[in-house]
């Protein structure tokens, strides 16, 4: 498939790439927490956004609810304004996830997107 056809991806401009590269962004200061989850952010170096998730496996056990966990956080991400406002940002579990759960976890992240995009993301 040539690159043109590729609109609704999730390219590889919008993710941490290198191990380690989500660090500077745990240690910003800067975080809007909610019930079932914490975003991690900071301005972006290259003035893209780029979302990076950290899901452990203490917290979601099963690798099949770890993987499509992390496809709904990056459609939420991927069909939100937020990628185009040139922030660095992870998305970090605060309890253990409970299946059943996605619409939840999909409707906190557009929630943190929206007060970011508004400039609420003060901790």
């Amino acid at each position: 498939m040539p690159r043109s056809a590729r609109t609704e991806g999730f390219s590889r401009r919008h993710r941490f790439t290198a191990r380690g590269s989500f660090a500077p962004v745990l240690r910003s200061p800067r975080k809007i927490r909610g019930r079932l989850a914490v975003l991690h952010v900071m301005p972006s170096p290259t003035g893209r956004s780029r979302l990076g998730i950290g899901l452990t496996r203490r917290l979601v056990a099963t690798s099949v609810d770890r993987n499509r966990l992390k496809r709904v956080i990056r459609e939420a991400f991927r069909t939100h304004p937020a990628r185009a406002a040139g922030f660095d940002c992870v998305v970090m579990l605060r309890e253990r996830f409970a299946p059943g759960d996605d619409a939840a976890i999909r409707d906190e992240v557009r929630g943190f997107l929206d007060r970011l995009c508004a400039g609420e993301s003060r901790p």
